[in-house]
């Protein structure tokens, strides 16, 4: 059997080789017959001389070794084109009409369906799960500021009908191509969305002394800017956000609640409203430097993470006069832990700082004891419970007068938590220079520690 598997190996590269040698050699296919011609010659007729047999052979020896040269060289051509390819800080723009081509091939029936039953039930269920979508959350985004930030005079907001339409977003208009910052990859494509077929109505329960019902309906977006795409943790992950604010207009018309017709009245005011809403959370959630995070896990475990407790110690704080920062560990667990607290005698420094993080995540605040000194060391632990498969844990840095009880918001930061579907969990922040600082655990109950500067130009590090 491994005989059998070896004639045919040297069978195929016979075969390749001769392929090789009539595309080089046109007139092969000639020289050969002749050859024959000259073998039936030499042997019933004239007998050549014994240097025939030798000369061909030398020459197809020739013919092989070149051809194993040109084999070496195509290989070669390969790994350095891989090598540059590799370390090329920037790329040329490239279009991308293709993708955009494809994206409305498939849209009506694949995407927009998908995407809309996704959305449906983001929305009916909850509205945290939100992070989980890339860039067409944008959408949910809107809907939960209207459920959660709700005039008075509205009591309650359903969600009647979801559709994205028939007009697919496109990308890259002007082209892609990847940059680097510092040791950062980054890809800049253009996100630009604007379509007035979109269906997304929701009922209004009027609160008093308004009664009735009332429909809303946002039946078109404009959506423009330009979104940078960064693989961090040697491609588990990609961090996501636009690059500046983009442009934002919304389309939203109301209707009486019991009538059957769609929404048509377009009152004064309330469009910009929500797109300054709008526009205001996308920048505290997904415009440079705050970024958002989209696991790309190998293994998919189908375990849909609903809450955690996160153990957060806040160890120190460097630098609290001019450049500053704080050194946090943390591990996220399924169990509950001892919470303690205190401020370690020696920390004390220069007396003109007296300074205590308060640490947050959702609605729940925890606080550490003051320390004097401009690196102060609380060494203080606290157990965060968050309600979802990702949070952000923020850390709020105050000083408090000397010969007073008022305490001044000096500078905060934040820590981004995501747990993936292999049961890992990946931590990232905004790096000095707003670079990305992200760790990664595999399993839940491992410690992490991350140094972290404080956002602001004097700010410091924790």
């Amino acid at each position: 059997m491994p005989r059998k598997r070896l004639r045919d190996l040297y069978t195929e590269e016979a075969v390749e080789f001769f392929n090789h040698v009539v595309d080089d050699k046109p007139l092969l296919p000639f020289l050969i017959p002749l050859v024959f011609v000259a073998w039936a010659v030499e042997r019933w007729l004239v007998p050549f001389s014994n240097w025939v047999p030798l000369v061909v052979a030398v020459w197809a020896t020739i013919q092989y070794g070149r051809f194993q040269r040109q084999l070496l060289v195509e290989d070669l051509n390969k790994k350095w084109q891989r090598l540059v390819l590799d370390t090329l800080p920037i790329t040329p723009l490239e279009p991308c009409e293709w993708l955009n081509k494809l994206f409305m091939e498939v849209w009506f029936n694949f995407f927009e369906p998908k995407l809309s039953k996704r959305f449906r039930s983001i929305v009916e269920v909850s509205f945290l799960h939100v992070k989980k979508i890339p860039v067409f959350s944008i959408i949910i985004l809107i809907i939960s500021r209207l459920k959660h930030r709700k005039p008075a005079l509205i009591e309650k907001i359903e969600l009647l009908e979801f559709s994205l339409g028939s007009c697919p977003p496109s990308l890259g208009l002007n082209g892609i191509h990847w940059s680097t910052t510092g040791d950062q990859r980054v890809m800049r494509i253009g996100f630009d969305w604007d379509t007035n077929e979109m269906n997304i109505m929701l009922l209004a329960k009027l609160a008093k002394p308004l009664l009735g019902t009332a429909r809303i309906i946002i039946n078109s977006v404009h959506i423009k800017g330009d979104v940078l795409l960064m693989p961090i943790l040697d491609g588990q992950a990609i961090l996501y956000s636009f690059e500046s604010t983009p442009e934002v207009r919304i389309g939203v018309a109301f209707g009486s609640g019991g009538s059957q017709t769609l929404p048509a009245t377009e009152l004064p005011g309330v469009s910009t409203w929500l797109v300054k809403v709008f526009t205001e959370t996308l920048v505290k959630t997904m415009v440079e430097p705050r970024r958002r995070c989209y696991p790309l896990s190998p293994v998919d475990l189908r375990k849909n993470a609903v809450g955690g407790v996160l153990s957060v110690t806040v160890v120190s704080a460097s630098n609290l006069v001019g450049s500053s920062g704080i050194n946090i560990k943390g591990s996220l667990s399924e169990r509950r832990q001892n919470s303690t607290g205190n401020c370690p005698p020696g920390s004390s420094g220069s007396r003109t700082l007296q300074t205590f993080i308060e640490v947050e995540i959702g609605e729940l605040t925890r606080r550490t004891d003051v320390c004097q000194g401009s690196s102060p060391g609380w060494d203080a632990t606290f157990n965060m419970v968050f309600h979802d498969n990702a949070g952000i844990l923020r850390f709020h840095l105050y000083n408090r007068g000397a010969s007073s009880v008022k305490y001044d918001y000096l500078t905060g930061c934040e820590i981004k938590v995501r747990h993936a579907p292999d049961d890992s969990t990946i931590f990232w922040a905004i790096g000095p220079g707003s670079r990305v600082l992200a760790k990664h655990v595999e399993q839940c109950g491992r410690e992490v520690e991350m140094v972290v500067p404080f956002e602001g130009i004097n700010a410091g590090e924790v």
